[in-house]
């Protein structure tokens, strides 16, 4: 964990899940100083005063243009040598049974907000090339599955957005996060038995490991997600006989 000593991290997505667990856990590891971000004010506050190492609270919703501009151009004044990004937003459902505001919210939440990211990060990232940027998408975004429409739709184009914004920026610390199956307020939504299925904690540890590597990809559980690899290599009339057990 010497690698987050004395330094400066951007979380997007403090407050709850994997995004909680990554700030607590580097808080009672190192001495850093963080910058911590979600829609809450209140919340943010709340885990600022209950964190051994000084933070900075800066609260929007990553849909909202201005909003994330404006506290984007704060948080660079503060130099953030980590920027791990976590937002998404998930309901489950059959693709015939997807409503509007579900599709909408969706697709600004988890895709849209990358690209708004994108761009007040990149100009900041080019100038200061030691700073990691750290996004995640999901192994729902690998294949095509069952009952996971939109969310897996922005996911896929999140993998394919930020392998596009690395081919681009090969000099540039850029990392892709793949969780698996972590049990949070959004997998609660989830009806049927989920593998591999992962605490907060363990998913923390994880992104963090993962972040100490060299590697572009962080995805875990290895088990699962090289199956689903894998699976995405299987010519389409065989894969779509598997998917067809699972609805």
């Amino acid at each position: 964990m010497q690698k987050f000593e004395n330094k400066t991290i951007w979380i997007i997505g403090a407050t709850d899940g994997i995004g909680k667990a990554i700030l607590e856990r580097l808080d009672s590891s190192v001495n850093a100083n963080f910058i911590i971000s979600s829609r809450s004010q209140k919340k943010l506050e709340t885990i600022g005063m209950n964190l051994k190492n000084e933070s900075i609270s800066l609260a929007f919703n990553v849909t909202d243009y201005s909003e994330f501009e404006k506290q984007a151009a704060k948080a660079i004044q503060y130099k953030p040598d980590f920027i791990i990004y976590l937002p998404a937003f998930y309901e489950p459902s059959l693709i015939t049974d997807i409503s509007l505001s579900n599709l909408d919210k969706t697709i600004q939440t988890n895709l849209t907000a990358v690209f708004y990211l994108i761009r007040f990060i990149l100009p900041y990232i080019k100038k200061n090339p030691h700073c990691q940027l750290a996004i995640t998408a999901s192994v729902a975004g690998y294949i095509g599955l069952p009952k996971s429409q939109p969310y897996a739709a922005t996911k896929a184009g999140v993998i394919n957005l930020v392998e596009s914004l690395k081919a681009e920026n090969q000099d540039l610390d850029i990392r892709l996060i793949n969780p698996s199956f972590v049990k949070t307020k959004l997998t609660d939504k989830n009806n049927f038995k989920m593998p591999a299925l992962l605490t907060p904690e363990k998913a923390a540890k994880e992104i963090l490991k993962g972040l100490l590597s060299n590697n572009f990809e962080i995805h875990f559980t290895k088990k699962f997600t090289l199956i689903l690899k894998f699976i995405a290599k299987f010519p389409y009339r065989l894969y779509f006989k598997i998917a067809k057990k699972l609805i």
